[in-house]
C-alpha cells in the first residue's frame, strides 16, 4: 500500500490534530492546579475528554486520506472538508475551555442569549466535524485510483459513514433532552471512573461513544482482516464487523432510553 505525497487536506488534519494535543495539554495542565467542580467533576474534565476525542477524530481522517489517490488526496474537496473540520473543532474546543475558566457548563447551558446561541452553534460545529468522517469514507469508497484492498475500502465505508450517521442520531437525542440521563442522576451517585458515565440511571453517552468510535473500530478490523484473510473472508468479516458494532451501538442507546445503567447494559 503506496502514500503518496500530502496534499492540503492531510496536512490540514495533522495541523488540527497537533493543535488537540497541545489544547490537550493546557487543559491538563490547569485540572493539576484548578480544583473547582462543575457537577460534581473538574472543570477541566471536559476539555480533556474533547481534546482526545477530536485528536483521535482529526488523525483518523489525516491516516485515511493519505491512502488516498493523487485526485482526491491532492483535491480542492477534502481540502474544504478539512479546513471545515478543523474550524469547527476550534471554535468548539475555544469554547469549552472558556466556559470552564470560567466555571459555566459549555453544554446544556441555556441560561443566557449568549449561551442558547452557543449551544445551537456547538451543535452546528458537531453536524460538520462528525459530517467530514462521512465525506472521508464516501472519497475513499469511490477513489479506485487509492491503492488499498477491497475490505479496507469497504470498512472505510461502513465504518465512516455508519459511525457519523450513529454519531449524530445519539447526538442530537441527548441535546434535544437537555441531558444524556435518562432519570435523575442523584448528586453523589455511582460513576463510571475516567468516563463519568451514570452507573445509577441511563447514560446515553455510552452509545454516542460507541456511535463515534466506530469510525475507527470498523476500519481498524478492515485494515487487519485484509492483510491477514482471503479476500472472500475479509470482507465477510468487515461487514459482520459493522453490523456488530451498530447492533451495539443501537442495544446501549435503547437501554439507556428505557434508563437502565451501564451493568445492567444486556
Amino acid at each position: 500500500m503506496t502514500v503518496g505525497r500530502p496534499g492540503l487536506a492531510e496536512a490540514i488534519f495533522w495541523t488540527a490534530t497537533l493543535v488537540m494535543v497541545l489544547m490537550l495539554a493546557l487543559a491538563a495542565l490547569f485540572w493539576t492546579i484548578d480544583k473547582r467542580l462543575i457537577n460534581e467533576v473538574s472543570v477541566w474534565a471536559k476539555p480533556m475528554k474533547f481534546a482526545v476525542s477530536l485528536a483521535i477524530h482529526m488523525a483518523t481522517l489525516a491516516l485515511i486520506v493519505s491512502l488516498l489517490g493523487a485526485g482526491w488526496r491532492m483535491g480542492t474537496l477534502l481540502a474544504v472538508v478539512a479546513a471545515a473540520c478543523a474550524l469547527a473543532s476550534l471554535g468548539e474546543m475555544i469554547y469549552i475551555i472558556l466556559q470552564a475558566a470560567r466555571q459555566q457548563a459549555s453544554h446544556f447551558n441555556l441560561a443566557t442569549p449568549f449561551t442558547r446561541a452557543m449551544y445551537t452553534a456547538m451543535a452546528t460545529g458537531a453536524v460538520v466535524i462528525t459530517l467530514s468522517a462521512a465525506a472521508v469514507g464516501i472519497a475513499a469508497f469511490a477513489d479506485r485510483d487509492a491503492a488499498m484492498a477491497p475490505a479496507l475500502r469497504l470498512a472505510l465505508l461502513l465504518g465512516l459513514v455508519g459511525g457519523a450517521v450513529l454519531t449524530l442520531v445519539t447526538a442530537f437525542t441527548i441535546g434535544s433532552r437537555l441531558s444524556p440521563h435518562v432519570g435523575l442522576h442523584p448528586a453523589g451517585g455511582a460513576r463510571m471512573a475516567v468516563t463519568g458515565w451514570s452507573l445509577v440511571v441511563g447514560d446515553l453517552r455510552v452509545a454516542h461513544f460507541l456511535a463515534t468510535h466506530m469510525i475507527q473500530a470498523v476500519p481498524l478490523v478492515g485494515l487487519i482482516a485484509a492483510r491477514s484473510l482471503p479476500p472472500a473472508v475479509a470482507m465477510a468479516t468487515v461487514w459482520i464487523a459493522a453490523l456488530g458494532w451498530t447492533g451495539l451501538v443501537l442495544a446501549s442507546y435503547q437501554q439507556a432510553l428505557a434508563g437502565r445503567p451501564l451493568p445492567r447494559l444486556f
